[in-house]
């Protein structure tokens, strides 16, 4: 019953985690609304979404310390990157169908550029995390990750020329959010207070400008904020209650928990008809989660601490395990993105695939967890290398 309570609390922690990344979406959106769709969505929307994954690792490393507070940031990450990499798309794709949009926007210049860019860029990234995560860790390998997200944007931002068709669907972005606009001055304040709507209720008698959407960004990040600190309390407590190693309690509840701004912000994308937006965001989360949301807390806890290192893995199962699971991140990239830009696939069967995929990941944490057999010798012939060996 504790255990259900715990799962309850988690639950409201986390509408309330996705209503105000709405609002930090929404405002940061407002700013970078100039930006052509797929560079949008994978920078602004995919930095507002991925916001709870950068706070749940800052505060897993404050509270839960070297091996487990990393254990448990780590968790967050990678459990949110195949989330993000497989449920969104999926969600997506099963929006386009009922919302009866034809195919041919999964398949346009703009999104498959888009989808070809981010994914190079995430498969480098995973590339990266497999060669940067080490069981002792310096602060130069959190500001490598770092450095690769901002060479990610740079590429992005630096980008001239872009198509004529590109332009104009921002410019209809910007004429939707200001039907959005007059739609929710007519809720009342009650109603929005209830939704967490912090920018209706900043918009509702004034039009949203510069300073208000930072007003809108700071309320917005101190709630999403102290959601995601209350989330990393009881996903340990959880994990102490059904003895369960943190990193699994991250890979699926926290990770669950802090994407689906993710989920519902590429779904919203897709209902307009945003194709290379809702899948950017999706991508370009997991850059953003892999390289920034993970490696800011590394250098900064690393350049605040006493010992100068961040002594990420003390056993050598975690460390086996931490390794798998990266070498599956990149496996699921590969046969996620051909599932997404073979055209022979309708809809259905590439958001089914997608699907089995990510069941196919639970059944391995799953695994984890029960200690099958065919999984501990993998976690054996890991924990046999030369790195393992300095480990207990």
């Amino acid at each position: 019953m504790v255990a259900l309570g715990y799962l309850f609390i988690i639950v409201i922690l986390s509408y309330v985690i996705w209503a105000t990344s709405e609002s930090f979406e929404q405002a940061s959106s407002y700013l970078g609304r100039n930006m052509a769709p797929g560079v949008r969505g994978a920078t602004i929307n995919a930095i507002g979404s991925s916001m709870p994954e950068l706070l749940t690792t800052i505060f897993f490393l404050s509270i839960a310390g070297n091996e487990e507070g990393f254990a448990g940031g780590f968790g967050t990450m990678v459990g949110s990157a195949i989330f993000n990499l497989l449920v969104i798309p999926s969600a997506v794709l099963i929006t386009m169908m009922y919302t009866k949009q034809k195919t041919d926007t999964l398949y346009s210049p703009s999104t498959q550029k888009s989808l070809w860019r981010d994914v190079i860029f995430l498969l480098a990234a995973q590339g990266l995390l497999l060669i940067l995560v080490k069981p002792t860790m310096y602060w130069w390998n959190g500001l490598l990750l770092m450095l690769f997200y901002g060479l990610y944007l740079w590429f992005l931002l630096g980008r001239k020329g872009q198509r004529q068709d590109e332009m104009n669907q921002a410019i209809a972005n910007i004429e939707e959010e200001k039907v959005h606009d007059i739609e929710t001055k007519e809720r009342s304040i009650l109603s929005n207070i209830v939704r967490l709507d912090i920018y209706s209720l900043f918009t509702q008698k004034k039009a949203i400008d510069v300073i208000r959407a930072w007003m809108i960004l700071a309320i917005a990040l101190l709630l999403m904020g102290t959601s995601c600190l209350f989330l990393v309390y009881l996903c340990e407590e959880l994990g102490a209650l059904l003895n369960i190693p943190i990193i699994v309690i991250a890979l699926v509840i926290a990770a669950s928990a802090t994407s689906v701004p993710d989920l519902f912000i590429s779904v919203r994308d897709a209902k307009k008809g945003n194709t290379a937006d809702a899948l950017s965001n999706a991508l370009g989360s997991n850059i953003f989660d892999l390289c920034f949301a993970l490696g800011l807390p590394m250098f900064l806890y690393i350049l605040f601490s006493d010992q100068g290192v961040l002594n990420a893995f003390e056993h050598k199962e975690e460390w086996a395990f931490s390794v798998m699971l990266r070498w599956v991140m990149i496996i699921l990239t590969l046969p996620a993105f051909l599932v997404l830009i073979i055209p022979k696939l309708n809809i259905k069967q590439k958001s089914s695939l997608l699907l089995i995929l990510y069941s196919l990941f639970v059944f391995l944490v799953f695994s984890y967890v029960k200690e099958f057999d065919v999984l501990q010798q993998i976690l054996q012939e890991i924990m046999a290398t030369d790195v393992a060996q300095g480990l207990l």
